[in-house]
């Protein structure tokens, strides 16, 4: 019989991997997608250099749901790396678009229907990026270095290796 610690962890799992699944959709594609969208789409007005800004959000975008993946399949090492790898190219890119429409005093139809400037908006759509992370993170170090997981691969790696001479069994 499972201790009602060890049904407690897998009930607070569960709740962490629906909650993690709701940031990616709602953090990174929903508001960083329509943010990296509009960039593409209004190229002509914003430059570029923003189309590749958009690319590349969106490819990065790609990468951190490519990381949840990777932790729902027990990858939990390869997907803390992944998720990290891919947002702090999103962050570099979010600050440097900012930057362009601070510098540029970019405030335009944003500022007329919401009161805020360019940069606001897209901070404010890009920066709950960090939720997906800080779940992905805590979810896969967490299990990665929970007692039970631990025991199995030390379990795992005293295990003898099968002969070579012996046709491949065991001893």
């Amino acid at each position: 019989m499972k201790s009602p610690h060890t049904n407690r962890q897998r009930r607070l799992r569960v709740l962490g991997g629906i909650a993690l699944v709701l940031s990616l959709l709602l953090c990174t594609w929903l508001m960083n997608g329509a943010a990296a969208c509009g960039w593409i789409l209004h190229a002509d007005h914003y430059g570029a250099a923003f189309a590749a800004y958009g690319g590349w959000m969106l490819a990065l975008a790609g990468g951190m749901t490519l990381a949840v993946i990777l932790y729902f399949c027990r990858q939990d090492l390869i997907a803390a790396i992944l998720g990290t790898l891919c947002y702090l190219p999103m962050l570099g890119i979010l600050l440097r678009v900012m930057q362009i429409a601070e510098t540029n005093g970019w405030s335009g139809q944003t500022e007329m229907r919401f009161g805020v400037s360019a940069a606001s908006v897209w901070r404010n759509a890009c920066a709950p990026n960090v939720l997906t992370l800080i779940l992905l993170l805590v979810l896969a170090l967490t299990r990665r270095f929970s007692q039970d997981e631990t025991a199995k691969r030390r379990a795992k790696d005293s295990e003898p290796a099968p002969s070579i001479l012996d046709g491949g069994t065991a001893p």
